[in-house]
């Protein structure tokens, strides 16, 4: 796998992977409020810097978001990447009900704007819906 690790802390890792031609930010510990909030805008730096269309993200590890943190992320965080250049993103949602719900929102939420966005049982189906597009 040729991935570049941008940023590696105790909450999340983001690469660059060029095999798949996009950026996976790996989400391994609950984290909210500002610090989920600055691991977000982390990732959006890393997305204007280099230039890809495309974002994986694996969100297996946490139960649940935060309700305001969630808002942020529909409200001015998507937009947000949207305006970056981001065209498609995946996500990877762990065995939880809880977590799954969560995503499936935002999926029905993102519907409406000018990018495609789903869900993933797993990396691999991940990988592999995000290296097609």
């Amino acid at each position: 796998m040729s991935a570049q690790v941008a940023a590696d802390t105790e909450k999340y890792t983001i690469e660059v992977d060029d095999d798949i031609d996009a950026i996976v930010h790996t989400w391994d510990a609950f984290a909210a409020g500002q610090e989920f909030r600055d691991g977000c805008n982390e990732l959006l730096d890393v997305i204007r810097w280099n230039g890809k269309s495309k974002l994986l993200v694996d969100t297996s590890g946490i139960q649940a978001h935060d309700e305001a943190d969630k808002e942020w992320l529909q409200e001015e965080w998507i937009p947000e990447t949207i305006e970056t250049g981001i065209e498609y993103s995946v996500s990877v949602t762990g065995d939880s009900v809880i977590s799954e719900m969560e995503m499936e929102e935002f999926v029905d939420q993102a519907q409406d704007l000018d990018y495609t966005y789903v869900l993933a049982g797993d990396m691999g189906e991940a990988r592999e819906w995000i290296a097609e597009q």
